[in-house]
């Protein structure tokens, strides 16, 4: 009875023990599976955060793009004479083809593809936007995410068109750039391709050097067209042509009583947002809107505005309202034309000379000399054109061929994305 008496509860404590045992690998499973949770819900935030990258990386690349700025090596805003704009930098238009080609440099003598890189680090968003190399970071400071992208444009096979491949990523390499498979530790890699359309700044060239939908009253224009392909047509009127003095220059070849078209019944039939539309291939609200044309409005002379406008790189302007220049004033070139678009009326005053294509409601030309009153390329008036000046008005091919194929916006192509 004493050793009974003795060895009372040990069978409890073994049962206790057995149940805190069993209580700990309770406790430790369930610890496991918080544990997984939470590396799961990190993978998951870090691939979210790379993918995200990306994307941006697509965003900023296609702003950028459209923007005419000049940009330093630090993708920022420079006033060095030889600083160029990201698309002068990146990309390569024909003029004649239209075709594009990104921009390539010697990596020890391989043809690489030029890229631009930006790193969001504690004090934010550094980038870099090398003429010749690869890009240049600093490599991120500490343990924290430093998400970034790289992009790089490909050649696509369709003139018009090149694809654009945005890697994005939680943390970059030592010189802090996003690589292709830059997955180490816990870090995350995602790469986004798309595609993008140049959106013309000029859909269908005119044939004629002056197209006016309404009556040509004038005083005593030149219009010439040497262009062959157009058939030499120089002046297209929907209604009726009354000048004093028209003097008319056909094509080499071309029968001179071709040069002019008036009385246009199909032309005049044409309503003011369909002739736009004819030529630009869109609503002019929707053309004012694109991201690389400049809308401005001027309550009087707009000279001393639309050239300060053009020398910072912007060569599609929309004028709200009427246009107003007063001459001596030069606007555009041959090779790098302008499309000045004005929601209201065209008056010119004196020597304006604009190479490109012009449009406006009516057109007013008064005052203006025989030599320096000219428009190069193509000129559309939506209703009338009156004056007294002795402008001219050419044809140019070459310059409505630019218009065409180089000058515009960059859009992303519907159904182009992908994230594989």
């Amino acid at each position: 009875m004493r050793r009974r008496s003795t060895q009372r509860g040990a069978a409890a404590l073994f049962v206790t023990v057995l149940l805190c045992f069993a209580m700990i690998l309770l406790i430790g499973h369930a610890h496991r599976n918080v544990v997984v949770e939470e590396n799961r819900s990190a993978n998951d935030y870090r691939a979210a955060a790379a993918f995200e990258a990306a994307d941006a990386g697509l965003e900023w690349m296609l702003a950028r793009i459209n923007d005419p700025t000049p940009l330093s090596a630090e993708c920022l805003p420079s006033a060095a004479p030889t600083a160029l704009s990201l698309r002068d930098r990146l990309l390569r238009i024909d003029a004649a083809s239209g075709a594009i080609t990104p921009a390539t440099w010697s990596d020890a003598g391989v043809a690489t593809p030029l890229q631009t890189a930006c790193v969001r680090a504690a004090t934010g968003w550094a980038c870099s936007c090398p003429t010749n190399g690869r890009p240049a970071l600093a490599a991120p400071v500490g343990t924290a995410m430093a998400p970034g992208f790289v992009v790089e444009l490909v050649a696509s096979s369709r003139p018009g068109l090149v694809d654009v491949v945005a890697d994005g990523c939680t943390r970059g390499d030592d010189g802090g750039v996003c690589a292709p498979a830059s997955e180490s530790g816990h870090e995350a890699a995602s790469r986004l391709t798309a595609g993008w359309a140049l959106l013309p700044a000029l859909r269908a060239a005119p044939a004629a050097a002056l197209t006016v939908r309404g009556n040509v009253d004038a005083g005593a224009p030149v219009v010439a067209n040497p262009d062959r392909a157009s058939n030499g047509l120089a002046l297209h009127a929907g209604g009726r042509v009354t000048s004093t003095a028209l003097r008319v220059s056909a094509a080499p070849g071309a029968p001179l009583g071709g040069a002019i078209a008036s009385a246009d019944a199909g032309l005049a039939a044409l309503t003011g947002a369909q002739f736009f539309a004819r030529y630009f291939g869109m609503d002019a609200a929707v053309w004012s809107h694109q991201p690389a044309v400049h809308r401005l409005a001027c309550a009087s002379d707009c000279s001393a505005a639309i050239a300060a406008v053009i020398a910072a790189g912007r060569h599609l302007l929309y004028v709200d309202g009427d246009l107003n220049l007063a001459g001596p004033a030069t606007f555009g070139s041959i090779e790098q034309p302008i499309a000045l678009v004005a929601a209201g009326a065209l008056r010119f005053s004196g020597d304006v000379a604009v190479h490109g294509v012009v449009h406006g409601s009516s057109l007013a030309w008064s005052g203006a000399s025989a030599t320096g009153a000219l428009v190069r390329g193509a000129t559309l008036v939506a209703g009338d054109y009156s004056g007294d000046a002795t402008a001219t008005f050419i044809h140019d091919g070459a310059v409505l061929d630019r218009l065409k194929t180089s000058a515009g916006s960059f859009v992303r192509i519907n159904g182009s994305w992908k994230d594989f």
